[in-house]
């Protein structure tokens, strides 16, 4: 029998095996690369539709539209200005490019938007603009259905898939724990339960991820869903309660926290004026590194311009031309590990 087919009844585990597998792979890459994650599709957006008609493309975009924002800002729906809110009547402009498909069962209009407009859209309307660069968060996190306590993970598909959705439209990278023997002899499930929140940083340490979510879906007397648990950032602890009618709203309560407190940390308001920086750099040992250290300097959404004012050996001097306050540019940029602070206070560029 060959290595890729399955016993009848075992396909649900060869795929969570693949699952964990891949989880494993992404830890030991994590470990070794950084932390932050590129979210290299946070201006692309999947709507449902009820058809592929004109009518029905036009209102999924402009909801696409409404989504995309948020994604992008990190603000709340109800957060958003006037100005976007004309904006979405001509959504369409803003539009790079789209197409029609299914998930089970249902049809999803995709639409890519031009990042370059989104973006200028939130720096007319003074809104802030969180970039691709985010930091990674590990989930540890269970659902009690039918009385009977489970993890969410790649063995309760349909809530896994929903909580990565919840997450998915708030651009917030994730990473699913192993949930191999390891991570069941650091955190039972009942351990999650109780919210302990020593076990569940102890679980997370493996996964040198730059920040945890954990907590337990539960339903009411009512027929509603209750989230409780808390996130955990950079030394920071959010308290999180949610509840809806449902349990995509419930997790979509939660997601919006997290974002919100996000943004308000890593995402920049444009405000029209502009701050001189200097910025001193070792390590520059090529004209690969040269270029890329620029290129990515560059890429920060509140860098504006970056010039080179001298270069000594592997030693460049560069004046930056910023948006935002040095300290809070530093707070991104110090996520992805490319540009590390010593202790003498100098810049190391890691190629």
């Amino acid at each position: 029998m060959y290595l890729n087919q399955a016993l009848p009844g075992q396909g649900h585990v060869i795929r969570n095996l693949s699952v964990r597998a891949v989880s494993l792979i992404v830890m030991l890459c994590l470990s070794a690369l950084g932390h932050a994650v590129t979210v290299s599709d946070l201006y692309t957006v999947s709507v449902p539709v009820e058809n592929q008609s004109a009518d029905s493309r036009q209102q999924g975009t402009q909801l696409a539209l409404q989504q995309v924002v948020v994604k992008v800002s990190g603000l709340s729906a109800s957060a958003t200005s006037e100005s976007v809110q004309q904006a979405v009547s001509r959504a369409d402009r803003y539009v790079k490019s789209f197409r029609f498909n299914r998930d089970d069962d249902a049809l999803y209009l995709k639409v890519v938007f031009a990042p370059n407009l989104i973006d200028q859209l939130l720096t007319d309307a003074h809104l802030p603009v969180w970039g691709k660069s985010r930091p990674l968060v590990v989930l540890w996190n269970g659902v009690e259905e039918g009385q009977e306590r489970q993890w969410i993970s790649a063995d309760t598909p349909q809530w896994y898939k929903t909580m990565a959705r919840a997450m998915d439209e708030r651009g917030i990278p994730v990473l699913w724990p192993a949930q191999d023997l390891e991570d069941e002899a650091t955190l039972p499930l009942e351990r999650l339960w109780g919210l302990f929140r020593g076990d569940i940083e102890k679980a997370s340490e493996r996964y040198r991820a730059d920040a945890i979510l954990a907590g337990r879906m539960t339903p009411t007397l009512n027929g509603d869903w209750r989230y409780s648990g808390f996130f955990e950032h950079d030394g920071e602890v959010l308290d999180l309660s949610s509840r809806g009618e449902t349990a995509e709203e419930a997790l979509r309560q939660v997601t919006e926290q997290i974002a919100v407190l996000l943004s308000s940390r890593y995402a920049v308001i444009d405000d029209g004026t502009s701050s001189g920086h200097e910025l001193r750099v070792s390590g520059v040992s090529s004209f690969r590194a040269y270029h890329d250290l620029l290129a990515y300097l560059q890429a920060n959404v509140a860098v504006n311009n970056v010039r080179v004012r001298a270069v000594h050996e592997n030693d460049l001097v560069l004046d930056l031309d910023l948006s935002a306050d040095w300290n809070q540019v530093w707070a991104t940029l110090s996520l992805d590990n490319r540009l590390l602070l010593s202790e003498q206070g100098d810049y190391v560029w890691q190629q």
